[in-house]
């Protein structure tokens, strides 16, 4: 697995290895210990129009779950190195871009790898308590604290002191936001085997279940 400073470095160097193809931000915004989040668009050849709906992937927002963001890179390089072999590639890549946030958790991954190897939050200093981080997975401005979380700073499902408190948070949901129309989004985890759709805060359905399910079930085949 890569370092964080690698995996920054890979895809600068895959834009300019392909800068037909891939468009390279150094930068949506800073951690809280300071680090690029950086992010990538890439989208085929033949068509600029910029008002063309998106598809939006982040990864490794979980810090132990390295291979959630390996998978990103993967998945980047195929789309990237097969456009011009793959037919169908093509033709996704001709009618719909691809943002993509490798690290919306920098710190906590780069503790992982210089600390903790199981930590999964970020690393914010938590007033009050000896126990550092928030879960950024469950501190996102949408129906924050309303089931699935924790307000015990201890704990590995801690939601933060209020909604979007965490800046890494608040970078990556500025960004999507900056980036509309996005018509599909995949937030990559590596825990478990499972393919997730929302709603995430409550069982019931989303208005788009039907059409979630059949690409959930879609994927899993």
């Amino acid at each position: 697995y890569h370092t964080y400073e690698e995996i920054v470095q890979w895809y600068i160097v895959l834009a300019t290895e392909h800068p037909s193809l891939v468009r390279h931000v150094p930068s949506i915004g800073l951690s809280g210990e300071a680090r690029l989040q950086p992010a990538v668009h890439i989208a085929g050849e033949s068509t600029g129009n910029s008002s063309r709906h998106r598809i939006y992937f982040q990864c490794q927002i979980h810090a132990r779950e390295w291979i959630s963001g390996a998978t990103c890179m993967y998945v980047v390089n195929h789309l990237v190195t097969s456009y011009a072999t793959d037919s169908r590639v093509k033709a996704l890549l001709d009618s719909v871009e691809f943002v993509v946030v490798p690290l919306v958790n920098p710190d906590g991954y780069h503790y992982t790898m210089n600390g903790d190897r199981l930590w999964r939050k970020n690393r914010r200093i938590n007033t009050g308590s000896n126990c550092r981080g928030v879960d950024q997975n469950r501190n996102y401005d949408s129906h924050w604290n309303e089931g699935g979380s924790s307000s015990n700073p201890c704990s590995e499902t801690y939601h933060g002191p209020g909604p979007a408190s965490e800046p890494e948070t608040k970078n990556t949901q500025n960004y999507f936001r900056e980036n509309f129309p996005i018509v599909g989004a995949i937030d990559w985890h590596s825990y478990s085997q499972l393919i997730l759709r929302p709603w995430g805060y409550t069982s019931a359905d989303s208005p788009d279940e039907a059409r979630l399910s059949q690409l959930g079930t879609s994927m899993r085949e």
